[in-house]
């Protein structure tokens, strides 16, 4: 089944949010089949980056509904979002520096489950999706790149059993080579039935893996199709954006 055709792990209707007094989306309506990968695309101060923040309830809602499984989640904690599965990767690493990446790692995996056999189990999952972090297990993890910190953050949210990933801007001012492993790493983690929305600058990467894209515009869906219609032109003029044009 393809994802179109999949069930929605989540759901947008309506929704405006924004800071403070200030409205930045409005009235945004937003399907994400479950087990697909999703981009929200847009130039600067298109409102991508507040949407992640509204389904991760780090902001609160000035009107719609955020639905996990059909069921509104709008009235729940951030916290509370989190154990039902939906992670924010934010732009920016979020690692405990003086930790080694093993010893981040087990922190998150020790409080998802008490099973010692599972605990190993997921951990040699992280291994082989980050082979890199692998090699740097005993590392701290304030000495890695920013490439491996992003790794070990996305690691983190792999971990807590996210079921919704929301990714923002996980490339922003790395080298194309780790952008690469980033990526490779994105789409193993969707393979493993991962449901994940993107917020992303390079478009190349963006459109190769995701199924469907949404493109944003002074806080408003202006275009909302599939890769190929994209690079078909369909998502109009910011297809003219370059490849690394941030874009919050």
């Amino acid at each position: 089944m393809s994802a179109a055709l999949q069930p929605p792990a989540l759901e947008l209707r309506g929704v405006s949010a924004g800071y403070g007094r200030i409205e930045v989306v409005h009235d945004i309506n937003i399907v994400v089949p479950a087990g697909s990968v999703v981009a929200l695309l847009g130039p600067n101060g298109a409102g991508k980056t507040t949407t992640l923040s509204a389904i991760a309830g780090t902001i609160p809602l000035m009107g719609g509904d955020v639905l996990l499984d059909g069921q509104p989640i709008s009235g729940l904690s951030t916290y509370e979002r989190t154990r039902r599965g939906i992670v924010l990767v934010p732009e920016g690493r979020s690692v405990f520096p003086s930790l080694s990446v093993e010893d981040n790692l087990e922190l998150v995996v020790r409080a998802a489950t008490n099973n010692a056999q599972t605990r190993a189990e997921r951990l040699a999952e992280v291994w082989e999706i980050f082979p890199r972090l692998a090699e740097r297990r005993e590392q701290r993890a304030g000495t890695l790149s920013g490439g491996e910190q992003q790794m070990l953050a996305m690691s983190r949210a792999f971990l807590s059993s996210a079921r919704v990933l929301l990714l923002d801007e996980i490339s922003m001012g790395l080298a194309p080579v780790l952008v690469e492993s980033l990526f490779d790493a994105v789409q193993q983690l969707r393979d493993r039935g991962k449901t994940i929305v993107l917020v992303e600058q390079f478009l190349t990467y963006a459109l190769r893996l995701a199924d469907l894209c949404y493109v944003l515009g002074r806080g408003r869906v202006t275009f909302v199709g599939d890769t190929g219609e994209m690079r078909s032109g369909g998502g109009g003029d910011y297809l003219q954006i370059p490849d690394t044009a941030a874009a919050r």
